[in-house]
């Protein structure tokens, strides 16, 4: 979750730096392969910097991955771990490349080690890579919630499950009231702020497998599987007085209260999940329509 739109701008540029130079490791990755087994099958000198113990800090890719990298991505597990395997590759490399300047005939079971590792690396950083791909196209990086392009594989994925299954899903569309007076009388940067608390509140108040979606601007859509009309309609009234009773504070001090208005449908697997969607809305809109700060519940026609 970032701090304002700026941090949210920052977080985006620095993924897809990032993105651009994992493409860069792996292309002087193989540059360097070419080069180790240059050095262990020709009379090429072995590279300087590859007989060093930091080599790995030395490379093209350590220079990065111990500057800005570290500075932007420690702490995440993914990230760290392609560390260990590098190091251990640069490790096995120095290895062979030692064995190749005393004349030392070269171990197969060295040799196999040293391109498993080498064959890790590229994995690894590949694998990352992707996560960092998914929170640029998945995560509304102002909120931390999920966004529109993940919603609708989500409720894809959700509509054939609950159709195998025959369990309940509800579907949950909610609209922060009267938003716009907010960035009106305090400014945007209060609005993200709270935009940002609203969404902690929400997300505190879910289950591990529920799922909440900026929708766009103040609406959210939260989807909660194995869930009833009935028992999402408790849920959200709780929710809803969590936020009415919950003042809250931007960095500079200013104090908002919040209401929200919901609509809840059914996600039932035999109709379209725009369907769905649609059904959520339009209670939404009726809870606005008897005074906002409700939960309307869309009941399916009977006959």
């Amino acid at each position: 979750m970032t701090a304002s739109t700026q941090d949210k701008s920052r977080f985006t540029r620095n993924t897809l730096a990032a993105i651009r130079e994992l493409d860069i490791a792996i292309a002087n990755h193989i540059n360097w392969l070419r080069q180790i087994h240059a050095a262990l099958i020709t009379d090429t000198p072995c590279p300087d910097n590859d007989l060093r113990t930091d080599a790995h800090h030395r490379c093209e890719f350590g220079r990065w991955y111990y500057g800005e990298g570290m500075a932007q991505h420690q702490g995440e597990s993914e990230y760290t771990a392609i560390e260990q395997v590098h190091r251990d590759m640069h490790v096995a490399a120095r290895l062979l490349l030692t064995h190749r300047v005393s004349g030392a005939p070269i171990n197969i079971t060295e040799y196999e080690q040293f391109m498993d590792m080498a064959f890790q690396f590229k994995q690894d950083v590949r694998v990352y890579q992707y996560l960092l791909i998914n929170q640029v196209c998945t995560v509304d990086h102002l909120t931390g919630a999920w966004n529109r392009h993940a919603m609708v594989m989500k409720l894809t994925e959700e509509s054939e499950r609950t159709q195998r299954s025959g369990q309940p899903c509800a579907l949950c569309m909610m609209d922060i009231d009267f938003f716009k007076q907010v960035n009106d009388q305090h400014g945007h940067q209060v609005g993200d702020e709270v935009l940002q608390a609203f969404t902690s509140i929400i997300n505190n108040a879910l289950r591990k497998y529920d799922s909440l979606f900026r929708y766009g601007g103040e609406e959210f859509l939260m989807l909660l599987p194995e869930t009833s009309l009935d028992n999402a309609a408790v849920l959200l009234n709780r929710i809803r007085e969590t936020l009415a009773a919950t003042p809250i504070t931007s960095v500079n001090g200013t104090v908002v209260h919040l209401t929200a208005s919901f609509g809840v449908a059914q996600l039932a697997g035999h109709e379209a999940v725009e369907d769905a969607l649609e059904h959520a809305d339009h209670a939404l809109l009726a809870a606005k329509a008897n005074g906002r700060n409700k939960v309307c519940v869309w009941e399916v026609p009977t006959h």
